[in-house]
């Protein structure tokens, strides 16, 4: 698909990178219509598990990394999934009806709040429209369930190099994991002193080194090759 003339230049590879893309460009255009972007610092709250669905809104990531979790009642939290460039958050909200989850950005963001009554309404009359809303939800769903199988039976060392290298952000073979031994304790559903000790390990083997804006992932080839990222198949992804 060439340049998408209607919506801003630097929306194009977000569109291009999402479910949107299979989509004819008149849907595209209506789906988009009074779109609006804004800026997530870090930490910035998209939504928040008591979000009303009468109220929500679709976010297309157009640049940064976003983090989706649950907060169970006492308090503490478990990440669902991390979002990037082209996803698309909300789905499963409209199609339920409610908002379980959260999400805030975990570097500085750009996002398109689209509206979650316009896609209600438009994929009711629209089956090419429902039929990849429905690809795109189940995709990201047997996604989850990978990672909840890695975070399972992975050994600790696996994910919490599966965890660095999905939330690494950077360009140029330089990538930065910016993250707390504590948030990693949290995803992987370990503990903060067995994260410094593997921590510790990469930093040994030449594999990760300190940074001032976090950890510095120095062989994103061994690291890969430990997270065993090959056994995970994305399933959002289309031959």
């Amino acid at each position: 698909m060439g340049q998408i003339e209607m919506f801003p230049e630097h929306w194009v590879p977000a569109i291009q990178a999402s479910f949107l893309a299979r989509l004819p460009r008149q849907t595209q255009k209506a789906l988009l219509q009074d779109a609006r972007e804004a800026d997530a610092p870090p930490r910035g709250v998209l939504y928040s598990e008591s979000a009303s669905p009468e109220h929500a809104h679709l976010v297309l990531i157009i640049d940064g990394l976003i983090r989706v979790f649950r907060t169970s009642r006492s308090g503490r939290e478990v990440t669902v999934r991390q979002a990037r460039q082209g996803d698309v958050l909300g789905l499963p909200s409209i199609l339920a009806g409610a908002t379980p989850g959260a999400a805030h950005a975990m570097v500085a963001s750009k996002i398109v709040m689209m509206s979650a009554r316009r896609l209600r309404t438009l994929a009711q009359n629209d089956s090419q429209l429902a039929w990849a809303v429905a690809e795109e939800t189940a995709g990201s769903l047997f996604n989850i369930q990978e990672r909840l199988v890695h975070n399972v039976l992975a050994p600790v060392r696996s994910r919490v190099a599966r965890y660095l290298i999905d939330v690494a952000v950077g360009s140029n073979a330089t990538y930065v994991a910016v993250a707390r031994h504590e948030d990693i304790a949290t995803a992987i559903g370990s503990v903060r002193e067995v994260v410094a000790r593997v921590l510790t390990e990469f930093r040994r083997e030449g594999l990760a080194s300190r940074s001032s804006s976090g950890i510095l992932l120095v062989d994103m080839t061994a690291l890969r090759q430990i997270a065993q990222t090959e056994e995970f198949q994305d399933f959002r992804t289309r031959p």
